[in-house]
């Protein structure tokens, strides 16, 4: 019972941990696309002769957009948070190791469990 329930814990976490790397790639193939958009129309600005107002504030406008997103990511923590996963994940496994080696239910398993 006990090897079940750290094994479904331990699953949730991976699956959590999935969930939250998916996230972060998304948000950072945003800033990258951003980026490459901001260079791509700084270039095509200089190719063209674009002199004028407007044309000079996109760049600053899509450097805002790269801000916001860098700030939203720091915001909401989530690399940190994936580590955090990651920690709880292992000590989940390193007990599900030791509860898979034991017989019976001992007191230090006990309090491993609890623990973890």
């Amino acid at each position: 019972m006990i090897i079940n329930d750290l094994r479904s814990r331990r699953d949730a976490l991976s699956l959590a941990h999935e969930n939250r790397k998916v996230e972060s790639d998304n948000w950072n193939k945003c800033v990258i696309i951003t980026s490459l958009m901001t260079g791509m129309f700084e270039s095509i600005k200089l190719r063209m002769g674009w002199n004028s107002n407007v044309v000079d504030l996109v760049p600053i406008a899509l450097s805002s957009v790269i801000a916001c997103i860098s700030a939203l990511i720091k915001f909401e923590s989530i690399p940190s948070q994936m580590e955090i996963l990651l920690q709880s994940q292992s000590l989940l496994t390193h007990t599900l190791t030791n509860a898979r080696n034991e017989d019976e239910i001992t007191p230090s398993l006990l309090k491993e469990y609890h623990e973890s």
